[in-house]
């Protein structure tokens, strides 16, 4: 896959219809359920709340709306432009809560401290090194209030899909864009595994249709992830001072189960 390949969440079509294209990937899945999820333990934490990886800002305004002093952070500032759009038409006493800022989970330092810090939609997945990894989990840790709480989500890999050569059905669908009422269909083109470095490597193919069927944008975009097993997820979190409060296999509060969500809820070790 060349170098020339925009990464998710550049400024690219996949990036504009990405509200549309979550709602739809999400039904059904393994993350239904995920935002009442926070809202529950935002409710029982109380604020103020850091949502890193916030993306278009979805989970990050249902918060603020739930009356909790809310900070999204991302990296993309073709995402953040989206949040502040968002942020734009909410009614004042929520926007008034709810802030967006640019910086990378591994070097993150906002200089002070939250009740709550989540990292939905497996953003942390976007730490491909276990350096990478262990510096993300430091800087969130730094970023938790004394009893604070620690939300992590990521994929539970199926051990027989990440090898070479491994099968897998190509996937796509359709959506209309948020702006243009355009239909934009997506379909996965391609999928590299590589195990050795624990890492899945997809292209994603976005396609903009005018209303008389013209493809008139034609994008790919390159996804790259990093899989962990719980085993290795647990010695990261006790090599970086993290203590396992819950640990779900769903977001409705599901035992651990390999295959689905890893669903962690962490606070500082005492």
């Amino acid at each position: 896959m060349g170098d020339h390949m925009p990464r998710f969440y550049d400024d690219t079509l996949g990036t504009e219809v990405y509200d549309p294209m979550s709602a739809a990937l999400v039904a059904g899945g393994p993350m239904v359920g995920d935002l009442d999820f926070y809202r529950r333990l935002a409710a029982e934490q109380g604020g103020p709340i850091l949502d890193v990886g916030c993306g278009t800002g979805r989970k990050a305004a249902a918060l603020a709306e739930d009356g909790f002093e809310t900070v999204g952070v991302d990296l993309s500032a073709a995402m953040l432009r989206l949040a502040e759009e968002r942020l734009a038409a909410l009614p004042s006493e929520v926007a008034a809560r709810l802030s967006f800022a640019q910086g990378d989970m591994a070097k993150l330092d906002l200089g002070r401290r939250f009740a709550l810090v989540v990292t939905p939609s497996r953003v942390f997945q976007f730490m491909l090194t276990t350096a990478a990894q262990r510096a993300a989990l430091k800087a969130l840790k730094a970023h938790l209030q004394p009893e604070g709480r620690l939300v992590l989500d990521l994929f539970d890999p199926r051990l027989e899909f990440v090898v070479p050569g491994a099968p897998w059905a190509p996937r796509g669908g359709e959506v209309v864009h948020p702006k243009t009422g355009n239909r934009v269909t997506w379909e996965v083109t391609a999928r590299d595994p590589r195990p050795s470095e624990q890492l899945i490597t997809e292209s994603w193919t976005y396609r903009e249709h005018a209303p008389s069927g013209e493809v008139i944008r034609d994008e790919t975009e390159r996804l790259t992830l990093r899989w962990t097993t719980r085993s290795e997820m647990r010695l990261l979190f006790e090599l970086e001072g993290l203590e396992v409060v819950a640990d779900y296999g769903d977001f409705r509060y599901g035992p651990p189960t390999y295959g689905l969500e890893q669903v962690w809820v962490l606070r500082a070790a005492s």
